[in-house]
């Protein structure tokens, strides 16, 4: 049984090999008697965008360094770096000794204002002594309120925490900077949304336009580009570079995207619906293509349009379906018999 199984593999193998030689003394055999191989492609019936293309980086449109405005001792910590948080929810409690005495005294002062509210209304006090007791009940009530929004640290967006940059027990101050530079308790970033900055040249300024369409890529994402919306184009160049700083605002609900990622962005300033469009390499000059019919190769003058990195419209010379040599055309004779290799 086995003896049968080797001879059959080995039958096989002696078909193969000859089946190969006859197609390569096939092709050596069309070679040798002058014909030219060309692969070719049809053209296309559909939509061409013009872009411009820039690189810029990537960073959070909701992004925020958090902590209180007063000098405070930390008593809890409710975060870490990395949560998730939401609108409101509360962060860090910071020591009350503060509040407390700024509770106390609006207290005092809300005592007194009622008080001088029923004595105003019974005529028994007179408009000076009343206003200068209203003003210090508004002005302990406002210290109360912002001490304790300060003793209290809530989220103010959505968000997920970046950066703590302190520990339970610690002292904190709104005077002194940290390492990032902000004093700060923490950052919160909202992924949601994000914004490319980038910076546009003075010969492209006036092709670029608020709502423009917009590509993205980045390297961690290979072959797939996000859409974003030209949202900001400055009305003046920046001093220093002479360019116009330009943001583009791309919707990032999976967070695939990250603040400070580099990326590079095609902007897309014209279209054109549904028009002849051929790759660029079936130019072997300017406006001059090479079709195939009937197996023989034709020059063709055409008016281009607008064009792409791969793409180029034709706005005459060619029909839908006609079809254009992409490679084996440079030094191809006019009228020319080919063979086509990818057919």
């Amino acid at each position: 049984m086995k003896t049968k199984t080797i001879l059959l593999i080995i039958t096989l193998i002696i078909l193969s090999l000859s089946a190969c030689s006859q197609k390569q003394e096939s092709e050596l055999e069309t070679i040798a008697a002058g014909k030219n191989y060309v692969e070719v492609t049809e053209v296309e019936i559909k939509d061409i965008e013009e872009t411009l293309t820039y690189s810029g980086t990537l960073e959070a449109a909701k992004a925020a360094f958090i902590g209180p405005e007063l000098s405070m001792k930390i008593k809890d910590l409710l975060v870490d770096e990395g949560d998730v948080v939401t609108k409101g929810q509360l962060l860090a409690v910071m020591d009350n000794t503060q509040l407390k005495q700024a509770e106390a005294q609006f207290d005092v002062a809300n005592k007194s204002y009622e008080r001088m509210k029923t004595l105003k209304n019974s005529g028994s006090v007179d408009k000076q002594t009343f206003d200068q007791i209203e003003s210090a009940y508004k002005t302990a009530q406002s210290a109360y309120e912002f001490i304790k929004n300060n003793t209290q640290i809530v989220a103010p967006f959505d968000g997920i925490i970046t950066l703590r940059t302190k520990e339970e027990g610690e002292s904190f101050s709104p005077m002194l900077p940290g390492a990032h530079g902000d004093p700060a308790l923490f950052r919160i970033v909202n992924l949601d949304m994000l914004n490319m900055n980038l910076n546009i040249s003075d010969v492209d300024i006036n092709r670029v336009k608020k709502g423009q369409k917009a590509y993205i890529f980045v390297d961690s994402e290979p072959g797939k580009a996000f859409v974003g919306t030209v949202s900001f184009v400055s009305p003046e160049a920046d001093i220093m570079s002479g360019t116009f700083p330009c943001e583009i605002t791309i919707s990032n609900k999976d967070h695939v995207l990250k603040p400070n990622q580099y990326a590079v962005t095609d902007i897309v300033i014209h279209t054109s619906h549904k028009t002849l469009v051929i790759p660029k390499e079936a130019l072997i000059d300017e406006g001059i293509v090479v079709v195939v019919k009937n197996s023989v190769a034709l020059k063709k003058n055409i008016e281009t349009g607008l064009s792409n990195e791969k793409e180029i419209e034709v706005i005459s010379g060619l029909h839908g379906g006609d079809l254009v040599i992409i490679n084996g055309a440079i030094g191809l004779a006019d009228e020319s018999n080919v063979v086509i290799r990818n057919q």
